[in-house]
């Protein structure tokens, strides 16, 4: 009787240790990212005749991206380029060039903050910015090809690399 209780625990004791072992193969590794921020694509994704998602990727290595409701003393305040901190500029096809669009309103936003609570900080994602009723001061109502431009800055003020999107039609 006692061989088979020593079988049965040398049993349990290789399941168990079989079982550690699988766990830990099956961690996966951090993943590192720059401290600058890094975009990695950009998609348009138009859901009425001119309103559309701008859908941009990114990594941060730090996790310092985004703005809180707090942060408004400088850089951060109403009066500085910091106050936002992801920026669009839209261009539109001209006589087979490219052309910026100047708004009186600039396509900039504030992003929340996305800084995770864990101890790893390095983050990647998906950013969706929703654009309504976009007008164009230039096309006068009708159908017209833009592409729009897009960067973002991380709390330390680290600029990201500018992702372009490809060419997209509205219509008016």
């Amino acid at each position: 009787m006692s061989m088979i209780r020593l079988f049965s625990a040398a049993l349990k004791l290789s399941c168990v240790f079989l079982l550690s072992i699988i766990l830990f193969s099956s961690c996966r590794k951090e993943e590192k990212f720059p401290i600058e921020p890094v975009l990695t694509s950009i998609s348009i994704d138009q859901y009425e005749k001119n309103s559309f998602h701008i859908i941009t990727g990114y990594t941060d290595g730090d996790g310092d991206l985004g703005l809180s409701d707090a942060d408004t003393l400088a850089p951060y305040d109403k009066d500085s380029k910091y106050y936002h901190n992801y920026f669009c500029t839209f261009s539109q096809m001209t006589n087979g060039s490219w052309a910026i669009i100047n708004f009186a309103v600039p396509y900039y936003y504030r992003l929340p903050l996305l800084t995770p609570k864990q101890r790893n900080k390095n983050i990647k994602g998906d950013i969706t910015v929703d654009i309504k009723n976009f007008l164009s001061p230039v096309t006068n109502g009708v159908a017209d090809t833009f592409r729009v431009e897009v960067y973002i800055v991380d709390r330390a003020l680290h600029e990201s690399n500018t992702v372009t999107s490809e060419p997209f039609v509205i219509t008016h």
